[in-house]
Parts: C-alpha cells; sequence; structure tokens
C-alpha cells in the first residue's frame, strides 16, 4: 500500500510541475512579430534582405496557375512570383484564380533558381488591418 501511495504521489507531483511549467511560456508581440504586407514587386526587389533575415512576409493577390505539384504563380496588381504550398498549408476551403487569398511566409532567394515564396499559411480574403497600409517599399 505504500508503494502505490509514494507512486502515485510522485505522478502528481511531476504532472504538477509539467503543468506548472508549461504555463510559462508566452509569445513575443512586439516590433517583428507580425508578417508586414507587402506587394510582390516590393517583396522580389528586397528578395535578398528578407531571406537573409528570415522575415516572415505577408502577400495579398490570387494564385494564377498550378506549374507542379506543390508549386503555383502568385499574382498581385505589382507582379508574379513563384510560390510553394506544402498540402498541410493548403486551407480546408477549395478556391481559384479569381479568390483572393492572403499568404504569409518566408521568401527563398536562390540566385540560380530565382525568388520564391514558401507559404505557411493561407488565408482565403483579404486580412487587412490598419497597420497594414503602411508603405512597404521602406520596410527594413
Amino acid at each position: 500500500m505504500k508503494t502505490i501511495k509514494k507512486t502515485f504521489r510522485m505522478i502528481f507531483i511531476t504532472a504538477f510541475f509539467a503543468a506548472i511549467c508549461s504555463m510559462g511560456y508566452a509569445q513575443y508581440t512586439g516590433p517583428g512579430s507580425k508578417a508586414q504586407l507587402y506587394k510582390v514587386k516590393d517583396a522580389s526587389d528586397q528578395a535578398l534582405k528578407l531571406d537573409r533575415k528570415d522575415t516572415m512576409v505577408k502577400l495579398q493577390g490570387y494564385v494564377v496557375e498550378q506549374i507542379t505539384e506543390d508549386n503555383y504563380w502568385f499574382q498581385d496588381s505589382s507582379g508574379r512570383i513563384k510560390i510553394e504550398i506544402e498540402k498541410k498549408h493548403m486551407p480546408a476551403e477549395p478556391f481559384n484564380d479569381k479568390t483572393e487569398i492572403t499568404i504569409v511566409g518566408e521568401i527563398d532567394y536562390d540566385l540560380l533558381e530565382g525568388t520564391e515564396f514558401e507559404v505557411k499559411h493561407i488565408t482565403i480574403g483579404s486580412t487587412k488591418t490598419p497597420s497594414d497600409s503602411a508603405d512597404t517599399t521602406t520596410a527594413n
């Protein structure tokens, strides 16, 4: 009986401390914590810098063509860029070349293969906020 009580006590203590430790995590919400909205042209022009800093970028526009299983052409009013969307990042809701979407991800700049956008998240429709309307050509 004492062994069962000791085992139960150890399990309880371990679970208690695990629960307390997991509550201590939080997320950074200050400058640079959110993806900044870019036009395709601006993101392409700044691709080397954005890739080196692993900057999260937000683009709004349309997927206009599928190239391969995971590669597509994405377009907005300023131009188009090749994007990669893994199946796990596809939204549950279907979309086509007439559906405006917002994509968040990272720019992958390669001197030989060109610039590509690696999609991490897709939202159907526009997700503009007041801070998104700022001129992104001056972004660091």
